[in-house]
């Protein structure tokens, strides 16, 4: 869950968003009145904003897939109530496949798959009491073309891919092949729904990955990742009589997806929080580590730290004093990327003298872990200009006990660097004393293929509907073409996806006036495939 109090709360209010507020009536299509609406100023086709908009009313936060899951076995009861004759399949995982016979006289074409994921990541603003597991996201119209959540994120990525697809099954005018639709489970989290994909699920030779952000290219590349933990011991004591408890926590920062907005060199609120502190307790203050958290989840660039600390009496006036210095060198250097960014006002209470604090040595350690884990860009490319290679987000910290806990998000498009990377951190974890894991939910990257059966193909109808050359490229962000690619050497990828920005994040934006021409799109090139 995510779950936070007060002027959050409010804003969602003045919003318009009563949460409580469930409307039964709205037909059979939606829950909420307001979705109803939304969907009536959406342009044509319909069928897509329809599958879209009962996603983003249906929970399907990474690792809660049992309502999104139950959604698409009704839908297809539903279609084929109607006649459809889809077959439906699912695998141990939980991924889902969908089968549609070929349309008359497309008897002899090839199968094509058309995939997504059926997870999206789940933000909400602080401040905003929001259980995703329970409660349907409220869609809302911004500016005329823009579709957003209210005070969460939308799930477009990858909401939007999949209803796109199902549109597909559904759409009485459609002339194709036999066509497939793949939704995996747990793409933003794992991928464990493409790394188990097993041989013979899937019969096509021909895949449409739906799960890209920008509406203007087409994608044939991504790179690969793997996560790690590392985990420093720390002693403990007794605060002791006389100390104040300081709490410190960053607000405004704008955070996003860690591999696309990664180069944009955002602030990160762990590292910033760790300069913060190394600033004011080194050689400064008697000051003590109670407890530091942050981030939120592993492929989305720290937004939120918070650290408590048990300063001395005597000593907390001129802490402060120090802590608002340098915050005003971090604020200055972050002017252009973080104009937000702002320390929320330091609360303080008497600390209770038996409260269990770091010692100042292993204070320091913390610190020196922090200040000296890496985070962003570790190298372009050398072969494709202004393409991230290499990068690493330090996306988590926690003190846990006796120990402190990072997590580390990498990610390269050279296979070969991936194991560098890695040990690059463990042999930072030995250097600090701390363990470090090796290679975690590891997926590889996937290489791109520019003369591609399938990229001309698609060349050809983004050019007949989009009237111009599409931009090829390959993406810092994982997708999941890499891990079927192991599974099934021969398949031929692409992907493809209407434009969307801020994805990971409570400003999610799906520019809806792109939509149809993606359609449009996708329908030509499934036309058009032998």
């Amino acid at each position: 869950h995510s779950r936070a109090v007060c002027w959050g709360a409010l804003l969602i209010n003045l919003l318009g968003f009563d949460q409580n507020k469930v409307n039964h009536d709205v037909g059979k299509m939606f829950k909420q009145e307001q979705t109803q609406q939304v969907y009536e100023q959406l342009p044509e086709p319909k069928l897509v904003w329809k599958h879209f908009l009962q996603i983003v009313e249906t929970p399907n936060g990474s690792g809660q897939m049992g309502p999104i899951q139950q959604h698409i076995r009704n839908l297809v009861s539903e279609l084929n109530a109607q006649g459809k004759n889809l077959e439906i399949e699912e695998d141990p995982t939980g991924n889902i496949m969908i089968r549609k016979p070929a349309s008359p006289g497309f008897e002899d074409r090839p199968w094509i798959c058309l995939q997504g994921h059926m997870d999206m990541v789940c933000e909400a603003v602080p401040g905003l009491e929001f259980d995703f597991e329970t409660q349907p996201l409220l869609p809302r119209i911004v500016d005329d073309d823009k579709l957003m959540a209210t005070g969460t994120s939308l799930g477009a990525d990858n909401g939007i891919g999949a209803a796109l697809a199902i549109a597909i099954l559904e759409d009485p005018n459609i002339q194709t092949g036999p066509v497939e639709v793949l939704l995996t489970v747990d793409e933003e989290t794992s991928m464990v729904g493409a790394q188990n994909l097993q041989p013979g699920f899937l019969r096509s030779k021909k895949l449409i990955n739906l799960d890209s952000e920008e509406d203007w290219r087409i994608c044939i590349g991504c790179a690969g990742g793997f996560d790690t933990i590392t985990s420093l011991p720390i002693e403990r004591e007794a605060a002791g009589a006389g100390h104040t408890l300081v709490t410190l926590e960053f607000a405004g920062l704008q955070g996003g997806h860690s591999g696309a907005e990664i180069e944009c060199h955002r602030g990160n609120g762990i590292k910033l929080m760790g300069r913060l502190l190394t600033q004011a307790i080194r050689d400064k203050f008697a000051a003590r580590l109670a407890d530091l958290t942050g981030g939120s989840k592993m492929n989305v660039i720290p937004y939120n730290c918070r650290a408590q600390v048990a300063v001395p009496d005597g000593e907390v006036a001129a802490f402060e004093a120090d802590v608002q210095a340098t915050f005003a060198v971090i604020q200055a250097e972050h002017k252009t990327a973080e104009k937000d960014l702002v320390l929320k006002p330091a609360t303080k209470a008497p600390c209770d003298p038996t409260l269990s604090v770091a010692t100042a040595a292993a204070t320091q350690r913390c610190l020196d872990l922090i200040m000296v884990t890496p985070h962003g860009v570790l190298r372009m490319s050398p072969d494709v200009a202004g393409l991230v290679q290499t990068s690493t987000n330090l996306a988590k910290v926690a003190m846990e006990g006796d120990k402190i806990v990072t997590r580390n998000l990498s990610r390269s498009s050279s296979n070969t660097e991936l194991p560098f990377v890695s040990d690059q951190l463990c042999s930072l974890a030995r250097l600090v004393g701390a363990e470090c894991s090796e290679m975690r939910d590891s997926y590889p990257g996937w290489n791109p293929n520019p003369s591609s059966e399938l990229l001309a193909v698609a060349r050809a109808a983004f050019i007949e509907v989009m009237g111009k050359e599409p931009e090829i490229y390959a993406i810092h962000a994982g997708l999941e073409c890499g891990m079927f690619q192991s599974t099934y050497p021969d398949l031929d990828c692409i992907s493809i996806g209407p434009y969307m920005i801020e994805v990971h994040s409570p400003k999610e934006t799906l520019f809806f006036k792109g939509v149809p021409k993606v359609y449009e799109m996708l329908c030509k090139l499934l036309r058009e495939i032998h």
